[in-house]
Parts: structure tokens; sequence; C-alpha cells
């Protein structure tokens, strides 16, 4: 993913981004959001997966969100299921 795609999308100078690029497929993923209202603290990229721990500006409430991306064998799903529990363990956020 460049970063002239992604700034095509959105606010310019308040959009942030991580995007995990496909391995084997097309696609992947991206994760966009805006620098106003939202703070980065941490980001982690799996195989299949990327999760980022966030905290809200407007109260500080601080989550994670995990972005998957379509898994075709039942190896590749275990493989998911792994990582998102390695985050897990990581980080203790909702």
């Amino acid at each position: 993913m460049t970063e002239g795609v992604v700034r095509s999308l959105g606010t310019r100078r308040f959009l942030d981004w991580r995007a995990l690029d496909a391995s084997g497929s097309a696609g992947g993923i991206l994760i966009c959001w805006d620098k106003r209202s939202l703070e980065i603290l941490d980001w982690e990229e799996g195989q299949f997966s990327i999760s980022c721990r966030f905290r809200n500006v407007e109260d500080g409430v601080v989550w994670v969100f995990t972005g998957v991306y379509g898994l075709f064998t039942k190896e590749e799903r275990e493989c998911l299921w792994e990582e998102i529990g390695a985050i897990r363990g990581i980080w203790e956020e909702p």
C-alpha cells in the first residue's frame, strides 16, 4: 500500500494509517483513522492480521482494533487464532 493511495482517500494531514499487504492472495488490510479523534499507542502486524491499540482523544479510553483478511485453509485459520491470542496476551484493553 503506498502513501499516495492512502492520502487520496481522506482528510490529508489529519489522516493516519497502517497497512498489511496480502501474502499469496489479493487484497490486504488497510486501517485508517482521524488523528484528531484517535491516538495510536502501538500496533502489531501478523501474517493475517494487524492490530492497533488506540486512545480516544476526547475521553482517554484505550481500546484495541484488529483487522483480518480472509483465509482459505484450516491451517491459515488456526494461525490467525494464534495471532489474535498473542495480541490478547500483550494488551489488556478490550
